[in-house]
């Protein structure tokens, strides 16, 4: 929804000027953004999509690992930072086991290797205290992209 967004404010349009091509893996499980980056990327490499959008922390994987060669793949722009990477509870989960976790999150450190795997795979070097100010444009694009009028309840 991101990209699609970034493009429309830069007078792109999906179906006007490009097609959308849907590399959707684990949907409804928890969301993915390793292998659907992964198949779109291969799309890319082999010729069935001019572009493909990947977050940046895959892309500096892929490119240091070889699996996209820089020499033929090209960022042409970049999305303005987003929150990501959140957990969200009911108000049945009592106060304390929220404070506990809390508590947990925000005290590991990226220097005790016990931590640093898990928060390599996020893609963070700390956990901040959760706030809702980080997603304005993603309220943006869900509502521009009409994303939850398909929703039925």
């Amino acid at each position: 929804m991101l990209p699609i967004h970034h493009l429309v404010r830069g007078g792109v349009r999906a179906g006007d000027d490009y097609e959308v091509q849907h590399h959707d893996i684990l949907v409804g499980k928890h969301g993915d953004h390793v292998g659907g980056e992964r198949d779109a990327l291969q799309s890319l490499l082999t010729g069935g999509a001019d572009a493909a959008c990947v977050l940046d922390l895959n892309w500096d994987l892929w490119r240091s690992d070889g699996t996209a060669d820089p020499a033929r793949v090209k960022v042409l722009t970049t999305t303005d930072p987003f929150d990501h990477c959140n957990f969200t509870v009911t108000p049945a989960l009592a106060p304390a086991r929220v404070d506990a976790w809390t508590r947990v999150l925000l005290s590991m450190d990226y220097d005790n290797p016990a931590h640093r795997e898990m928060m390599d795979m996020e893609g963070l070097k700390a956990w901040l205290p959760g706030r809702t100010s980080g997603y304005a444009a993603l309220e943006s694009a869900a509502r521009e992209q009409r994303f939850f009028e398909s929703v039925t309840v």
